[in-house]
């Protein structure tokens, strides 16, 4: 398949304990991002109808038992890539400033919207604040979760000028 005929494709990457799935999916199957960032996708996210890669073959992937759903640049990565976990000159963006951990020790830092969701659904959205990192964005499942921080929160303001 082209790049091209990918760039409005969501790569996915679904991540179990011992496995991952990875596919592709249409935007307007979920939602755009800011949809997602808002807690607000098209359909519940308790299984993902994606094509996986390795088959090619459209398939409903249940998420409950996973760590997390993760939107990717690439399926390849960068395993040279040293995540960024402070960022003095991250542009501001609205929400709470967030680490998660999960049990399998990855740690990840990030933007969640700040609202109740994160407290009551079973998973939130989480945009990654390291500019250079793979993840575009990541859909976090609660029950892989070993610890959560809120770092900051970091608001939008309007300067006011003399």
């Amino acid at each position: 398949m082209a790049e091209k005929e990918l760039s409005d494709t969501y790569r996915i990457v679904i991540r179990f304990e011992n496995h991952a799935v990875r596919g592709l999916i249409e935007p307007s199957e979920l939602g755009s991002i800011d949809q997602l960032l808002r807690n607000n996708p098209v359909y519940p996210l308790d299984s993902i109808r994606l094509r996986v890669l390795e088959t090619d073959v459209v398939e409903e992937v249940a998420t409950k038992d996973a760590k997390a759903v993760f939107f990717v640049k690439t399926f390849d990565g960068d395993l040279r890539h040293r995540a960024l976990h402070f960022h003095e000159h991250a542009p501001v963006v609205q929400g709470l400033w967030v680490r998660v951990y999960f049990y399998d020790g990855e740690m990840i830092e990030g933007i969640i919207s700040n609202t109740r969701d994160f407290v009551l659904e079973s998973g939130f959205f989480l945009k990654p604040t390291d500019p250079n990192g793979n993840n575009r964005l990541v859909y976090i499942l609660k029950g892989g979760l070993k610890d959560f921080h809120v770092l900051g929160m970091r608001n939008v303001s309007k300067t006011t000028t003399a």
